[in-house]
């Protein structure tokens, strides 16, 4: 492969790309279903296995109610076993057993779709993104207005202003007034 200089996320892609299957909770279950051997139909887990599996504690619900346990693909730890092809068979609460009944093989197409997409990742090249010229606002005809003006008014002021040479500049109006040399305050005792 050349030598083509990436960005991070893109090498990160090239590395681990993405599975078309998300991770859950459960899936390791699924998981461990699915590596079971051809032959063996029938699999009975205890919930501390499960547990185990899943690296994780089993809700309350999972302990108390069968109806945890249902085959309804709408929740999360039923699509992990019905995806890995098995169904619960039973469930006996009082000795906390399930009993899981394969009914089909596993979808093996995921992983065939995986090496596709990194196959196909690996021969792009990495194109940088166009770069979007910003968006240039016109002002109003208003602010265009008010604009002009206050630059004409600027202009005034500077051809009415008294012109001195050198560092001569007139005292303000205000400061002439404050200290006429000619007048002394009155001293009030």
């Amino acid at each position: 492969m050349r030598n083509v200089p990436t960005c991070l996320n893109c090498a990160r892609k090239l590395v681990s790309p993405r599975s078309t299957r998300k991770i859950g909770k459960y899936s390791p279950l699924g998981d461990y279903l699915t590596r079971r051997q051809r032959p063996i139909s029938y699999v009975t887990l205890s919930f501390a296995e499960i547990e185990k599996i899943i690296g994780d504690n089993l809700p309350f619900s999972a302990f108390e109610h069968q109806h945890w346990w249902g085959n309804a693909a709408s929740r999360a730890q039923a699509k992990a076993w019905l995806n890995a092809g098995w169904i619960v068979h039973d469930v006996n609460l009082d000795d906390k057993t399930v009993i899981f009944k394969k009914v089909r093989e596993p979808d093996v197409k995921l992983d065939r779709e995986r090496e596709k997409d990194t196959a196909v990742s690996v021969k792009k090249t990495f194109q940088p993104p166009k770069l979007r010229k910003p968006r240039r606002r016109i002002p109003s005809k208003t602010k265009m207005a008010m604009t002009m003006a206050r630059l004409k008014n600027v202009e005034r002021r500077k051809r009415s202003m008294k012109k001195y040479r050198g560092k001569f500049k007139p005292k303000p109006a205000f400061e002439k007034r404050l200290y006429r040399s000619e007048e002394t305050p009155d001293k009030q005792d």
